[in-house]
């Protein structure tokens, strides 16, 4: 019975569901083998980074322990092939759910190919921002905005959803809703909006949560 140590990576905080799911394919993968899950360890950092806390502490209890390093997909480990290697001649065990097939021979191809893979977002993402900046749009950072900036932005969304013409019509059959009921149910509301072909300003159907937000 092989015993496991589980890494699941996401790079922002947003991507809960991404977590999950790969934690559900972890346990998936170890229940069909019969094999042992020691834990799960959990982190949200940039694949870039591999000095990562989380993956650090993995890897230390893979190589005092004897055990193997399971994940999902091998970007969720590292796109540097040089990385990879690193693990591999320190003694740790590598096994990737996307490629069974892992060895010493197919971690270089598929290490390399991963790297490439970083290497051309990274360059289409530079040429993407200079051919901005050639066009005068000027670039930055939610984290950059001074309180001014932002209090200026929401302002604006709100502008934007009040002026919106698929909006106003909705506002209105929801106010009829709450004057025919007595109540608001969101989840009935968005159902006859979508029913009666209502759209959201972004040309979408309804969904309770949006609702709730229109409100």
């Amino acid at each position: 019975m092989e015993k496991y140590i589980g890494y699941v990576r996401t790079s922002t905080g947003r991507q809960v569901l991404g977590l999950e799911e790969q934690k559900s394919r972890i346990h998936q993968f170890i229940q069909s083998n019969g094999d042992e899950l020691i834990e799960i360890v959990t982190e949200q950092e940039s694949g870039k980074k591999n000095n990562r806390i989380g993956l650090d502490y993995a890897i230390n209890l893979c190589i005092k322990n004897g055990y193997t390093l399971l994940f999902t997909k091998l970007d969720r480990l590292s796109r540097e092939v040089e990385f990879l290697f690193t693990l591999r001649n320190k003694g740790v065990k590598l096994r990737c759910i996307d490629l069974p097939e892992l060895n010493t021979l197919t971690l270089g191809i598929f290490g390399s190919v991963a790297q490439w893979e970083r290497e051309l977002i990274s360059s289409r993402t530079k040429r993407g921002l200079n051919e901005l900046k050639k066009r005068g749009i000027k670039l930055g950072s939610p984290q950059n905005l001074t309180d001014e900036a932002r209090k200026k932005g929401v302002e604006t969304i709100i502008k934007n959803r009040f002026e919106n013409e698929n909006w106003k019509m909705a506002r209105v059959f929801i106010e009829h809703f709450e004057m025919k009921y007595g109540y608001i149910n969101y989840t009935e509301i968005s159902r006859q909006l979508n029913s009666k072909g209502y759209k959201t300003r972004n040309g979408c159907e309804f969904s309770p949560g949006i609702v709730r937000r229109l409100i």
